[in-house]
């Protein structure tokens, strides 16, 4: 188990990094022995999630971690539901719509919608883009929407005055926003949906601040997203927005 556990671990390390690394390089940055190291290397390259650089000591991926990568996307159901709404949306809006999933400490991408006018207020971002969780739309709606021993795990010691407001205006509307916190280029909004198995995701749709104001985010953006939230619960057996807001509320006690 430990080996097992270990091998992901340098996996992981590749992953983060995004440039080939030599044995070394992997040791220091998971404090895992050298010996240990060049062991798991070598097997990972025999299973081929990663590969020799040539004329170098170092690694890189390898087209096997693009096979295990996709059979996760492909197994998410909710990607097929997601993608005509997202798509939907984002032509609604004029923007740019994305289904994010937690991964750690950012959100990942994982399904987007683009409005295909050459005048669509289109952010530069894709699927595999992670966005960070506390101070991203779709993060934020992630915590808004996991259970209160989920959310504090997920934020350890971390004490954001954005967090905190984003929840509160959850807790009341059912959708949080990021105004510049996640990029001062960008303002968007989210909301977070809960799938019949159990697990949060989030929709947000957003724009370049200098293509669309607050104003109309609020206006007209807020209630198609609402709407796209609803239908994609509806299509999974999930439950979304204020009402999965409220199912995380605290139960008060009889008197």
């Amino acid at each position: 188990m430990l080996a097992l556990a270990r091998g992901f671990q340098v996996l992981d390390c590749f992953a983060v990094a995004r440039r080939p690394l030599g044995n070394g390089d992997v040791t220091r940055i998971t404090g895992i022995p050298k010996a240990t190291v060049a062991r798991l290397i070598g097997t990972l390259v025999g299973l081929g999630q990663l590969r020799p650089v040539p004329q170098s000591e170092r690694y890189e991926l390898a087209p096997g971690v693009v096979r295990l990568a996709q059979a996760f996307l492909d197994g998410l159901d909710l990607r097929g539901a997601a993608r005509p709404l997202l798509q939907a949306l984002a032509e609604a809006t004029g923007a740019s719509a994305f289904l994010g999933v937690r991964d750690g400490s950012d959100m990942l991408v994982i399904e987007g919608g683009r409005a295909r006018s050459p005048s669509a207020l289109v952010l530069a971002a894709s699927v595999g883009t992670r966005m960070a969780l506390t101070t991203s739309a779709l993060g934020r709606a992630w915590l808004a929407g996991a259970d209160d021993a989920t959310r504090r795990a997920a934020l350890g010691d971390v004490a954001d005055p954005g967090v905190q407001a984003a929840l509160a205006m959850a807790s009341r509307h059912g959708h949080v926003l990021s105004l510049g916190d996640w990029h001062p280029a960008i303002i968007a909004a989210a909301v977070p949906v809960r799938t019949a198995l159990g697990e949060v995701v989030a929709l947000n749709c957003g724009s370049p601040l200098a293509l669309m104001s607050v104003e109309r985010l609020q206006a007209e953006v807020l209630p198609r997203l609402h709407a796209t939230a609803q239908a994609l619960a509806a299509c999974i057996g999930g439950v979304a927005g204020p009402a999965l807001i409220q199912q995380n509320q605290p139960k008060e006690t009889p008197s």
